[in-house]
């Protein structure tokens, strides 16, 4: 089935590594240059995932393979309702986390396996997978102190132990090393000019690549 007219662009990263920074200048270049885009977060993005949210953000006692489970039903549901649409109609979609999110947090992160994660993605309807992820990284101290700074109750991922998010930030590493073409990475610990500067070359890539096309 050929739907995807539009570009699908996903932001991963650890908690703190700037994801929130940075996606709003993303769609400010695109729309700059003439670019229809969308964004939206995982999990959440359609009333049914946005239930789910709050269910996987602050419930208590909650199983990681439950965790997984409705991280996968949010997932759907934004497919369905927003990612695809968007994307048949020529609309660029940029969401704050897919699948990779999955392989890293509840994969390694959580110890489930990276095996379970991908037998679930070949249940989603339809299948579909970036053209490009970027991978926003940073020296896990330096995350976590941002992360202080806001000065708010972290939610139940975010209070995890530190432990938890090296293991989550090996993953993405080994995303990265595994999909070169496709995930980016793009280092945060530097001026926010100098990596917006990057972030401006691949969306350039991006948009003579794509663009040109539509």
């Amino acid at each position: 089935m050929t739907i995807k007219k539009g570009v699908f662009i996903s932001v991963e990263g650890i908690d703190g590594a700037g994801k929130s920074t940075h996606i709003p200048f993303m769609i400010d270049y695109l729309t700059k240059n003439d670019i229809k885009v969308v964004t939206q977060r995982e999990p959440g993005g359609t009333p049914i995932g946005e239930s789910l949210r709050q269910i996987l953000l602050h419930a208590k006692n909650l199983h990681e393979i439950t965790e997984l489970l409705l991280m996968f039903a949010s997932r759907q549901e934004l497919i369905h309702n927003f990612i695809v649409p968007n994307l048949s109609q020529g609309t660029w979609v940029i969401t704050d986390r897919f699948i990779d999110a999955s392989v890293a947090y509840q994969g390694c992160g959580r110890g489930i396996g990276i095996d379970k994660i991908y037998t679930l993605k070949s249940l989603l309807v339809p299948q579909i997978n970036t053209d490009t992820t970027f991978l926003f990284d940073t020296d896990l101290d330096i995350a976590i102190a941002r992360l202080k700074k806001h000065n708010r109750v972290y939610d139940r991922i975010e209070s995890e132990e530190q432990d938890f998010f090296k293991n989550v930030q090996l993953a993405y590493y080994d995303i990265l090393k595994n999909e070169p073409q496709r995930v980016k990475l793009i280092k945060t610990n530097r001026d926010i000019a100098s990596t917006q500067n990057e972030i401006i070359t691949y969306l350039n890539i991006l948009i003579d690549k794509f663009h040109a096309k539509n």
